[in-house]
Order: C-alpha cells, then structure tokens, then sequence
C-alpha cells in the first residue's frame, strides 16, 4: 500500500571552488562542471522508514563535506556555517540601501541540500498532489548572523507533516517533539524530530516575529 507523502532529498552544490566568477569563465571555466544538482526520492508503505531513509543519506553528505573541509561534522548549527564553501561561491554583492540596511545578491542563493515531504495523496484544503513541503536543509546563507528565512519555512514544514501523519494515523511517537514558538509568534506545536536545535533558535530571537 502507497503512502499518502514520501520524501525527496534535492542538492545543488559547488564540487570545487571557482573562486572569482568571472574570472574563471574568461579562463575557460565550465561552471556546469563546477556544479552538482542531485535529487533521490524515498518511499515506503511506513512512511517513517522512508524518512529514515532519507535523513540517513542526507547525512551521508554531510560526512562527505566534511571530509573535504578536514573537520568533523558537531552539530547543525555549525555545519550552516562550516560548510558554506559548497554552497557560496563568495561572489555575492553586498548593497547597502538609503536606510543603511545590507543585503547581498548572490547566484547561489538556490544552493544547499534540503530534504521535502511530497504529498502524494493531498489530506488539507489547499494542498495538491505533487507540492513539495520544506522539513529540513542547510543552505546558502549571506550573512551569519542573519535570521535564514528558510528556517521558518521548515518549521511550518514541519508542523504541515505531522498533521500528515496524524491524519493518515501513522505510527511517528519516537519522533514527536512538542515545541512552544509563542516567543517567536508561534504556539505550541507538535512536530517530528530533525538535527535543528528548535530551543537554541527561539532563544536566539526571541520576540521575532518568525512564523
């Protein structure tokens, strides 16, 4: 029997550096060949298997770019900055606007790894089979101490996952945390266990308004 969601791992990382863009492709350098995009699905008729599965492999990356950086992978919250090499070329622009506010602008910005629960039969108003949910990833940031607006993004993820399997009453209870966001304009939610430090997080900005 099918799952109702199951899960997709996408990548898109530099697999060396290019250092100066430009420069590179005045010498002749192929930026497709500097760039790896990959995506492995993962199913199962127990859904938390197939999550598994994918957070396992996931991680397995992870060891492989730390092995290219001669570290050793500690914890989430370091590997978001351990390993931008693979994920910013350093070629963004920073700009400053009239209110003194940077951002930079960046190619990279669609670069990580990231992992997505693919609804395949939809349970909820307003979803549709094929949308692609947001759990978990680490990717291209610009500035360090800058909120990754990616993060909010999966937590919402998150929570839209659990609601898939309580809906479809699969078995998920060595998973569950329950998380209180009202510091960062959330509530009490209930969500499946991933490597992200949730409580760091909402110390961190406490009183932002996030989700």
């Amino acid at each position: 029997m099918k799952s109702t969601f199951h899960y997709r791992l996408e990548a898109l990382f530099y697999r060396k550096e290019i250092g100066n863009k430009l420069d590179f492709i005045i010498k002749g350098g192929d930026l497709k060949d500097s760039i790896t995009h990959y995506y492995k699905e993962f199913q199962n008729p127990i859904p938390i298997i197939a999550r598994e599965d994918t957070f396992n492999h996931f991680q397995s990356f992870i060891d492989v770019f730390y092995d290219g950086i001669n570290k050793t992978y500690t914890s989430d919250e370091q590997a978001r900055i351990d390993l931008q090499k693979y994920f910013n070329s350093g070629n963004d622009i920073e700009m400053i606007g009239h209110s003194l506010n940077k951002f930079k602008v960046s190619d990279d910005v669609l670069f990580g790894i990231n992992i997505y629960m693919i609804i395949d039969v939809p349970l909820f108003p307003g979803d549709k089979k094929g949308d692609k949910i947001l759990i978990y990833g680490l990717n291209y940031i610009d500035y360090p101490d800058k909120v990754d607006e990616e993060i909010p993004k999966s937590i919402k993820g998150l929570i839209k996952e659990c609601e898939y399997f309580e809906q479809s009453s699969y078995s998920f209870k060595d998973y569950m945390l329950f998380v209180d966001f009202h510091r960062i304009c959330g509530k009490i939610e209930s969500i499946l266990k991933t490597p992200f430090n949730f409580n760091a997080f909402i110390e961190k900005y406490d009183g932002y308004n996030l989700l």
